[in-house]
């Protein structure tokens, strides 16, 4: 603390504040700022502005902690000038004068900007810690912010030839404070981060220091795993020549910036991808280009180290970084680029990926210390000084250009705004003439300025740094601050402030533009890091349709540049600034060193001198009157008699200075000098602090008093309570004494009475009993008497009776008997005739009877069933009734219990009433209680009146209210809706969507018993604000059963079991058990029940005022399809009006004629009839012919022809161009689309034909014009990609997910899975994707396949996955998924989305259905990669399933899946049956490699090996390492094959097999597979392993397996004649086969296929004439279609041949050609008797090897030559060294074409190949089917060159 006291108190050497200087000039300045320097003073004031001069050295104790804390409070002048007084005078100054401070460090490079910078930083985190402290906050923000200062220095600061620790960028860093004064966040802002550092610095600099910390201070396993060395070793820092600096600690800067990266909270993971990025920068940097057809990387496995650094394929990065490719018709076109070109593509790439990441690193700082509005805040702004190299580039061009600015910025501060102010305050000033550098900016800024010329130049596509240098001389050379070089060079000058600086213009517009091809950004977004993606996840390609367009509008460099600077100056501009000049004292950076030129050349164009007059002279403090009275009022004397502002002003300032030297009044401010306001600021505070100690002293005394009075109060109050207390005791003894008494006087009259009452009760009793007995007496005597005389009565009519029927019986017997006798007669004559009747009627009668019988029977049968069924009718409206009454009950029992309780609460109140028994009426009292229990539990809901008034908003977009509506149909009445007009859709719902949510649900019983299912009641429930609502029905005037308070429940817990999707409401009273019908409607009432239960009154708000939901409406309408809306009269309904479609008429009617008007301007917007547009909305027009179809086209669909106009939202249908009669429109979106003009479609039909795919149609659309047609859909297309993309439910839900996930949130994303509907397995069908998916029918090539939309395969595919574990053979279901995945590639993320949904929330983790789902997740992720979002979603899913679920065979599946994911390549056929299986098992596969001899092997792959990693395990085991040529995999069948590329995967290889055997099975073939020249022959397809490149065939020993190979290779392309040899040279060569494969000829032997051993199909196109064999030809005779065929000509032949599909037929023509070739080669066999078959090899291959071009491979092409130079039909040679031509057969090439002069080579179309050689005025262009073949042997012998040439083995 003494050494700090010390140095505070320490003599001032010269003046502290230059503004005290007696004698001005410049000299006199530059001599004090000596003095001082040489004193270790290196801080000088002028007035408030700062003076810096750069020690080069430590001053002790300068900066310590005392010295902080002595400078707190304290202004400036105080103390010894310092840097922390300016930051203390900012600090405080944000209350003194509210608003924010900004400090601004200027200076050339090398003064010590960035020094000044962390010493203002550190003493504002101090400042904020102390009141941190106080305040009792948390102080990790200031720790960030001083943290952020190692990253940034590390990343974006570099060592120069002026400074050490140069910022090559420039930052602007806002502190934001609180009121408390602490920080409580901050931004970060850079500007023009130096990017050509990254790949070359000037000599005896250095890189950003971050690299060299990296290799010097990284431990040895981050550089083994970085692939690093030693710093010498790579190009981007060593070029320089300065690696190391002693002053500079490598070494604490890697432990520096690991500190604060873990204090910014980034994960090990980021770091890692951070530092893994930087190793990529350095590897590029070593990455060298050779010409070889074209650019091609020298080192494979310096770009190899490269690209796993990035996770990119090693190959595609080559190709992007040597090919340029370009659109062209819809079609690709590559083109190499010449070695410049592929180094500028290097250096690209590697400034780019810098400068991503440094602009990454900005924004995570900024996230960690981002903070929300606050008080004020302090800038400080460190920008890059002023710069004038050796060679100055367009860097230093813009970073002059921000210092031009900022000096500006600080003139007119200084000199010019204060100025102006003296003068029109009219205050007594001469003014001071200064140095204006706004002709300098103007030069620079203005109209056709340079900038403006080099922006113009830039976008210029021919547009050279020569033609902008000369147009920048031809329009300022006369300007007197440009400068034009005497000499013609590439240079232009400007005159700075600071000195003429000449700028070199080579590579000006490659900067400006900062090109980025499209192809490297492609290559690097399929990076599968994460981290590099999100680098470059903002920046678009160019290469699209309308490239072009948007080309023109790409912002340059500059231009973005200028943008940003302007935003830092309006910054400025809003703040108070404060100035701190730093100065350089020397060039070499030496301490105690004063260069005096230097110093002064500094202060001169500094304005230092200028800026020491002005503060001196000048009044730096201004203040109105009104604020300097009211700063000040504690100064002004209660004697001021004055009430004017500015006479207080004067009488006060005359007080302290009568001579007006340091103050002056103005019109309306007070002008002060500093010295005076510091006084007068002191004065003020001794003031305040007397007034507030007298203040406080006046409180305390007001406190105690007060406080004394409360206690009195209190006393008093306990003494009236006890005196009432003993009172009232006194009183209530009295009254219960008083109260006995009555009560036993009472009790005593009532005993009297009760006696005397009872006994005259007794003796009235005993006298109705005795009356009673005698009346009964007398009752039952007349009774007996009346029984007596009835019965006496009977007896007698009896009697009479009976004698009267004897009578009448007696003659009737008589009577009988003689008729009996009469008939008896009669009846036997017609005896028999009535018996055979009889019979007869007896047999009809029984069979009546029985049917009658069964007819009773059915009838019986059919009414005991209609019985039973009206008794099971009535016996379910029994149990119904039933529980309407049982819930009728306990809703009363309810009821009554409440009202009981309310009796209870108020028994108090009412028991007085008990001795007053009139008054007294519990029945009453209860039914009024009941009747406010029923009123309690109805539910209101009044609408308000407004609600049934339509509203709208500005723009007549939104429009809502009830209306009567009449759609048709058969009910057609009026219905009241409530509509509303959004989003050019009308909706209409049945009630106002005020609820939040409304819905049918099952609602179980009261209480928390378990009733059974018949006491489930269906509601209607509606969530209004906090209360949910249920209702008997959804009718309006439904009565309503309950309410629930939703904030007043105690919990709602998700009760879902098994298939039930169920949630428990639990209040105080009861517990509500729900049921919805599927798991997405509950988790839908869970997600917003949980809402409103946790949402404050401002979250209820906003979600009670969102707009009505589409889903609940009952019916939508496209205002698009609307034909006219026009008023109706109707007698009944007068404000009715009707919209009218072309397929149904709406009839509307409003309450009011002002709610019509204004439903019909809001619809008329969009009115189909005539519409007037405005020139700005028609971006096209003209007459199309319209097709429309719900499909593809179809023939004999009718055409019109229509007026078609554009506008940015939708394509109108008009049937003339008047625009009368409007026919339809097409909304367009972002899911639309429009599909390119097709060729093969115009050859067809004659018009270009595209079509336009929106919602619900397509419509095709044709026009004569293919101009026209382009144009069209360029435009629509451009309609299409401006909308906004749409977004769906999950995709939110990835992006939540993925924010939580960044931030470390993870009780976030508990919340987002408990809640989130999208988060859950589910049983039934999904409606609709999961995902936007483009609209439209699928493309005509997969229409076979019997695919429809998107939308419909995506439904069907979640179909499949929920029936998949009832499957006994899954494998074609999963083939299936994965087909259509492959077909149709949108799906791909859509079932990956499907499956996470299908996974989360299963209860049993290894039931069947979910491990199905995770099985068939599995094959997806070794088949798709799924786009970027996509991929971090699941990845996420996979994870967080095995941290729930760990010890499962679902974890087991995952983590498969996870490991799968990281090595998964792009596919081009879906797994094969023997490949799923492996999956689903979770293992490798094998596969079998076949190689010459019948040989094979069988190997381990999965499904994501490639051929490059097969031909490595297989030269390995086969000890091929030292061979002397290269291997490749073959697909082959029979003697047809196919090299396969090292990229490819070798399972793709296997599916691709499978599918053909499959096709052959089914006796097709595929057309893809024919166009490559692939055709099986009937054989099988295999793998096959032989040699590729024949590098060098005569080291190659005999003893040797890879002889073999060669010797194998050789024959087999003599025998597929590809091999220059004349007859007899084959003969011998077949003989010679024939030796090493049998032996000596033994009699009898005979060659039973010749194809093994000789070209059989040259037999077929030899000529017809004598042989070569030295033997006479045998006659022979020529039969009808063999003479035929050799008579129609050999071309004709040979197609004939090709195409016969009979090979009999040939045979039969050519039998005696074969037999004779036979004989003679056994003939030639037979000389060879004796000879072993090494002997026979040796002599085979020794003759192969004679041809001087042995090892070439020969394709057989057709050459289309304008010289015709060549013959038609030639063999194109590929070897090690050259291409060259043959005639076919001819050993000797008529061209030959080494590599080094080839300059490109390829397919520009299919089948098509060119080469375009050096000096050749013409491009060579072949015809093959084999140009991929031929392509890719040329790269492998290009690729072996540069290798061989940079010595790197292989």
């Amino acid at each position: 603390m003494a050494k700090t006291v010390k140095i505070l108190q320490a003599p001032q050497a010269g003046l502290s504040d230059m503004a005290k200087l007696q004698d001005l000039n410049v000299e006199s300045i530059l001599e004090n700022i000596r003095q001082r320097f040489e004193a270790d003073q290196i801080y000088t004031y002028i007035g408030s502005i700062l003076a810096a001069v750069n020690p080069y050295k430590t001053i002790p104790n300068l900066y310590d902690f005392e010295v902080m804390e002595a400078y707190d409070k304290r202004h400036i002048g105080d103390l010894p000038p310092h840097i922390y007084a300016i930051a203390n005078d900012a600090y405080y100054s944000m209350w003194k004068q509210t608003a924010n401070q900004c400090v601004l460090i200027s200076g050339e490079s090398g003064a010590g900007k960035t020094e000044s910078t962390k010493f203002i930083l550190n003493y504002l985190s101090k400042m904020s810690q102390a009141s941190a402290v106080e305040t009792g906050n948390d102080v990790s923000v200031e720790k960030c912010i001083l943290q952020s200062s190692p990253i940034l220095e590390a990343f974006g600061n570099a060592k120069t030839v002026y400074n050490n620790n140069s910022s090559r960028f420039g930052k602007f860093i806002q502190l934001a404070f609180s009121s408390r004064g602490v920080i409580e966040g901050g931004k970060v802002q850079d500007y023009l981060l130096e990017k050509n550092r990254v790949v070359g610095q000037n000599p005896g600099e250095r890189n950003y220091h971050i690299f060299y910390a990296l290799i010097l201070g990284a431990p040895d396993e981050m550089k083994q795993k970085l692939g690093l060395g030693a710093p010498e070793k790579y190009k981007y820092i060593n070029q320089s020549g300065c690696i190391k600096d002693p002053n500079i600690n490598d070494q604490q800067i890697y432990s520096d910036v690991n500190e604060a990266l873990k204090d910014m909270k980034l994960n090990d993971e980021q770091v890692s991808d951070m530092f893994e990025l930087l190793g990529a920068i350095l590897h590029i940097g070593n990455l060298d280009f050779i010409t070889a057809g074209g650019a091609q990387v020298s080192s494979m496995s310096v770009l190899k180290q490269a690209a796993d650094l990035l996770s990119v394929d090693e190959y595609q990065l080559a190709n992007a970084l040597t090919e340029k490719t370009r659109l062209l018709r819809g079609e690709l076109i590559s083109t190499p680029l010449d070695e410049h070109q592929a180094r500028d593509s290097r250096d690209s790439l590697a400034m780019n990926l810098y400068a991503r990441c440094f602009h990454w690193i900005i924004s995570r700082i900024n996230v960690r210390i981002r903070t929300k509005p606050t008080f004020h805040s302090v800038g400080v702004l460190d920008i890059f000084g002023f710069e004038n190299f050796e060679v100055n580039r367009f860097e230093q061009f813009n970073i002059n250009f921000a210092n031009e600015k900022l000096q500006e910025y600080f003139n007119k501060h200084i000199f010019s705004l204060e100025q102006h102010e003296y003068n029109a305050e009219g205050l007594d000033w001469v003014d001071i003439d200064w140095q204006d550098n706004g002709e300098c900016l103007d030069l620079i800024v203005r109209k056709l300025g340079l900038l403006s010329l080099i922006d113009e130049e830039s976008r210029f596509p021919k547009g050279t740094d020569g033609t902008m240098l000369d147009k920048l001389h031809s329009n300022h050379a006369k300007n007197g601050f440009y400068i034009k070089p005497r000499v013609n060079n590439s240079k232009f000058g400007i005159k700075h402030y600071a000195g003429d600086v000449f700028y070199e213009t080579t590579g000006f517009l490659e900067k400006n533009r900062d090109t980025f091809r499209d192809e490297m950004l492609t290559t690097i977004k399929e990076s599968r890091s994460d981290f590099i993606y999100d680098l470059f996840e903002d920046m678009q390609e160019s290469s699209q349709p309308n490239a072009a367009k948007k080309n023109r509008k790409k912002p340059t460099v500059s231009s973005q540049f200028q943008e940003s600077l302007h935003s830092l100056m309006s910054t400025l501009s809003a703040c108070n600034p404060y100035f701190v000049r730093c100065i350089k004292p020397n060039s070499t950076k030496a301490p105690n060193a004063f260069e005096k030129t230097l110093t002064l050349n500094q202060l001169r164009y500094s304005g230092m001198l200028e800026t020491v007059k002005i503060r001196r002279a000048g009044f730096p403090v201004r203040r109105l009157f009104d604020d300097f009275v009211r700063r000040y009022r504690p100064l002004l004397g209660k004697d001021t008699q004055s009430s004017h502002s500015q006479h207080k002003c004067i009488s006060l300032l005359s007080s302290y200075e009568s001579t007006n030297q340091k103050w002056q009044i103005g019109r309306t401010k007070v002008f002060l000098k500093e010295d005076l306001e510091i006084k007068l600021e002191r004065d003020r505070a001794e003031r305040v602090e007397t007034l507030v100690t007298k203040a406080k002293a006046c409180f305390k005394g007001y406190r105690a008093r007060k406080a004394y009075k409360a206690t009195v109060a209190k006393i008093v109050f306990v003494q009236k309570y006890c005196r009432m207390y003993r009172q009232r005791r006194r009183f209530l003894n009295l009254k219960d004494a008083t109260i006995t008494l009555q009560r036993y006087e009472r009790g005593r009259k009532a005993r009297q009475l009760f006696h005397v009452m009872m006994e005259e009760r007794r003796m009235e009793e005993e006298r109705k009993r005795e009356e009673q007995r005698r009346r009964a007496e007398e009752e039952q005597r007349e009774l007996e008497r009346l029984k007596a005389e009835a019965k006496l009565r009977e007896l007698e009519e009896l009697q009479a009776k009976l004698e009267e029927d004897a009578r009448i019986k007696a003659e009737e017997e008589a009577a009988k008997k003689k008729r009996e006798e009469e008939e008896r007669q009669r009846v036997l004559e017609k005896a028999k005739a009535i018996e055979a009747a009889k019979r007869l009627e007896e047999e009809q009668a029984k069979i009546r009877a029985e049917e009658e019988r069964l007819k009773l029977e059915n009838e019986l049968r059919i009414r005991r069933e209609e019985e039973a069924l009206r008794l099971e009718k009535e016996e379910a409206e029994r149990l119904v009734e039933e529980k309407r009454l049982e819930e009728e009950v306990r809703r009363r029992e309810e009821e009554l219990a409440y009202a009981m309780q309310q009796v209870m609460t108020h028994f108090d109140d009412s028991i007085a009433q008990l001795n007053s028994p009139s008054d007294l009426n519990l029945d009453k009292y209860y039914g009024d209680m009941f009747e406010e229990a029923d009123q309690d539990s109805e539910y209101q809901d009044d609408d308000p009146d407004e609600d049934s008034v339509s509203r709208k908003s500005d723009d007549l977009q939104y429009w809502e209210g009830y209306l009567n509506m009449k759609c048709g149909g058969m009910v057609n009445t009026w219905k009241k809706r409530y509509c509303v007009l959004r989003d050019e859709t009308l909706m209409w719902f049945r009630a106002k969507q005020e609820a939040l949510k409304s819905g049918w649900l099952m609602k179980k019983g009261g209480g928390t018993s378990t009733l059974s299912r018949r006491n489930w009641r269906k509601r209607f429930f509606v969530l209004k604000g906090i209360e949910l609502a249920y209702y008997e029905s959804d009718s309006d005037g439904a009565p309503c059963k309950g309410i629930i308070n939703i904030k007043q429940t105690k919990d709602i817990l998700d009760s879902s079991f098994g298939r039930e999707s169920s949630l428990d409401i639990i209040t105080d009273k009861r517990t509500y058990h729900i049921v919805a019908d599927n798991a997405d409607d509950l988790s839908e009432w869970f997600s917003i029940l949980m809402r409103v239960k946790n949402a404050n009154e401002y979250e209820l708000k906003q979600m009670q005022d969102e707009d009505a939901n589409p889903k609940n409406a009952i019916g939508t309408l496209d205002v698009a399809v609307i034909d006219s809306v026009v008023p109706v009269h109707l007698q009944t309904k007068p404000n009715a009006f009707a919209i009218i479609t072309a397929e149904r008429v709406f009839n509307m009617s409003a309450d009011s004629p002002e709610d019509m008007n204004g439903w019909l301007k809001a619809l008329t917007q969009y009115h189909k009839g005539q519409r007037t547009y405005s020139k700005e909305e028609i971006l096209m027009s003209g007459w199309l012919t319209k097709e429309n179809t719900g499909t593809i086209s179809r023939p004999g669909i009718t055409r019109k022809k229509r007026y078609f106009i554009l506008t940015s939202h939708s394509l109108d249908i008009y049937k003339s161009v008047d625009l009368q009669h409007k026919l339809g429109a097409i909304a367009l979106n972002r899911l639309c689309s429009v599909t390119v003009p097709d060729d093969k479609m115009f050859k067809e039909i004659g018009t270009w034909k595209f079509t336009i795919h929106s919602r619900r149609y397509s419509y095709n659309l044709f026009t004569p014009s293919n101009d026209e047609a382009w144009k069209w859909t360029y435009a629509i297309q451009e309609v299409i990609d401006s909308k906004p993309p749409i977004e769906t439910p999950s995709q939110i839900l990835i992006k939540e997910l993925r924010e939580a996930s960044l931030n470390g949130y993870n009780d976030e994303i508990d919340k987002i899975y408990k809640l989130n509907p999208i988060l859950r397995n589910v049983p039934y069908m999904l409606k609709s994707p999961l995902l936007p998916l483009p609209y439209g029918q699928i493309m005509s090539s997969n229409l076979d396949k019997g695919y429809t939309t998107l939308q419909d395969e995506a439904v069907k595919i979640f179909n499949v996955l929920q029936g998949s574990e009832q499957l006994p053979d899954p494998m074609p279901v999963i083939q299936g998924i994965l087909q259509t995945c492959q077909d149709l590639k949108p799906l791909q993320d859509e079932v990956y989305c499907q499956l996470v949904k299908q996974t989360t929330w299963v209860k049993d983790a290894d039931n069947l259905n979910n491990l199905r789902n995770w099985q068939i997740l599995c094959c997806m992720c070794c088949t798709f990669i799924p786009s970027r979002s996509i991929l971090r979603y699941v990845r996420f899913h996979i994870k967080r399933q095995v941290e729930l679920s760990p010890k499962t065979q679902m974890a087991a599946y995952a983590g498969y899946a996870l490991e799968a994911l990281k090595r998964t390549r792009t596919r081009e056929f879906v797994p094969s049956r023997d490949e799923i299986i492996a999956i689903l098992g979770r293992r490798d596969m094998n596969a079998t490699v076949f190689c010459h001899g019948g040989g094979s092997c069988q190997i381990s792959i999965n499904s994501s090996t490639t051929a490059g990693q097969v031909i490595h395990t297989l030269v390995k085991g086969m000890n091929l390492d030292s061979c002397y040529n290269r291997f490749s995999l073959y697909e082959k069948s029979g003697l047809v094959e196919k090299a396969i590329d090292d990229r490819s995967v070798v399972a793709d290889i296997l599916a691709k097999f499978e599918s053909l055997n499959a096709q052959n099975d089914d006796g097709n073939k595929d057309s893809r597979f024919r166009a490559r020249g692939l055709s099986d022959r009937g054989k099988p397809w295999q793998l096959f392993f032989k040699l590729f490149c024949f590098l060098d065939t005569q080291s190659v020993k005999p003893d040797s397996i890879e002889y073999s190979f060669l010797f194998e290779q050789a024959h087999e392309e003599v025998i597929r004649g590809k091999f220059p040899a004349t007859d007899e040279q084959l003969i011998h060569l077949s003989a010679l086969r024939m030796q090493f494969d049998k032996g000596d000829y033994v009699h009898g032997d005979w060659i039973n296929d010749l194809t093994e051993v000789y070209p059989v199909d040259r037999l077929k196109v030899k000529p017809k004439e004598d042989n070569d064999f030295g033997f006479q030809q045998r006659d022979r005779k020529d039969t009808f279609i063999s003479g035929t065929l050799r008579g129609i000509g050999e071309k004709t032949l040979k197609r004939l041949q090709k195409s016969a599909s009979d090979d009999n037929i040939l045979e039969s023509v050519y039998r005696d050609d074969v037999s004779a070739t036979i004989t003679a080669i056994i003939d030639k066999w037979r000389t060879l008797k004796g000879t072993s078959a090494e002997r026979a090899q040796n002599i085979y291959m020794s003759f192969m090897r004679s041809w001087k071009y042995f090892g070439s491979r020969l394709f057989e092409v057709e050459c289309h030559d304008g010289r015709q130079a060549y013959p038609k039909s030639i063999w194109l040679s590929v070897n090690k060294s050259m291409v060259a031509v043959h005639k076919i057969n001819d050993p000797n090439p008529l061209d030959e074409f080494p590599y080094e002069k080839i300059l490109s080579f390829g397919a520009p179309i299919p089948n098509e190949y060119k080469i375009i050689v050096e000096g050749r005025r013409s491009e060579l262009t072949f015809d093959t089917t084999e140009v991929f073949e031929i392509a890719k042997l040329m790269k492998a012998y290009i690729n072996e060159i540069v290798k061989k040439r940079n010595m790197i083995p292989a």
